[in-house]
């Protein structure tokens, strides 16, 4: 870190006509969030950078979802460094957003931080409040109730309908399938969510065998839905049950591509027979 400010330090110092708020914090070893976000305000300057001065709103959404990936990928790795790194950047675009609120007349940094602390006190009831919880299962139960209550939402359609539409599809169908078990739309028992699986399945088969696009797609998306509700059933994240599974997927095809190699053969010179057995070796690894 201190090698990477002293090049900061030599990069800059080449500007000298930079304006004293900006030059006090070039010359900075420590910084204030109040630091981050003079920076991005200048950068948003006319003097300041053309690809800042740009951006919208709109055009950042990626940016936002781009960190908040590479700060999960950083926290797998149980990495201190890339965490401390992604989750700066993480709270650089929430800046950037502010700033360009403030520019706009409709919302500042400050407006961000008191809706923040807002929240979490009036959701945080059993803390702060008169309610009384035993344990994180109760918890739960209270912020959900307080998030309920000030969103004014009151039906179960409201509440389902409330789960993100930009949320991965994964994660938004178990959210939506959690929100509505709680109004007792639910299987009784696991056979029955394999049975609906089942069901769904011979759907998807007939939809093939009819070749229409938009009905294969549309069984496609629910027989996905039904194997999330098992898996969700089964108290399985889909999310990361998927991605752990892609991920011993690519570990596997890898190997194969090296057992494979070994044998002076690439991946796609062999037969599908050929590849099955350099991959049921792979398995074996």
């Amino acid at each position: 870190m201190k090698n990477a400010r002293r090049k900061r330090r030599n990069v800059l110092e080449l500007r000298q006509d930079l304006p004293e708020n900006i030059k006090r914090i070039v010359s900075k070893e420590h910084f204030t969030f109040e630091d981050l976000t003079d920076i991005i305000r200048y950068l948003r300057s006319p003097d300041g950078c053309p690809w800042d001065r740009e951006q919208t709103h709109e055009s950042i959404e990626i940016c936002l979802i781009e960190e908040a990936y590479e700060l999960i990928d950083a926290v797998k790795k149980k990495s201190a460094e890339k965490m401390t790194e992604e989750a700066g950047d993480v709270i650089l675009q929430s800046v950037f957003h502010a700033v360009m609120g403030e520019e706009e007349g409709s919302f500042t940094m400050q407006d961000v931080i008191d809706a923040e602390c807002v929240k979490m006190l009036s959701r945080h009831t059993h803390i702060f409040g008169a309610d009384r919880v035993k344990d994180s299962d109760g918890a739960l139960k209270a912020w959900e109730k307080n998030k309920y209550k000030e969103k004014h939402l009151e039906s179960a359609g409201e509440r389902v309908k409330d789960v993100p539409e930009t949320l991965p599809a994964l994660l938004r169908a178990e959210k939506v399938q959690k929100r509505a078990a709680k109004f007792n739309f639910e299987f009784e028992n696991i056979g029955d969510v394999f049975g609906k699986l089942k069901e769904e399945t011979e759907e998807f088969a007939a939809a093939l065998a009819e070749g229409d696009g938009a009905h294969i797609a549309e069984e496609g998306g629910d027989l996905l839905f039904a194997a999330v509700n098992l898996l969700r059933f089964a108290g399985v994240e889909s999310e990361r049950a998927l991605a752990a599974s892609t991920e011993k997927f690519i570990s596997r095809f890898i190997e194969t591509e090296k057992l494979a190699l070994a044998d002076g053969k690439k991946l796609d010179e062999l037969s599908a027979k050929e590849l099955d057995g350099y991959y049921n070796e792979a398995k074996k690894r």
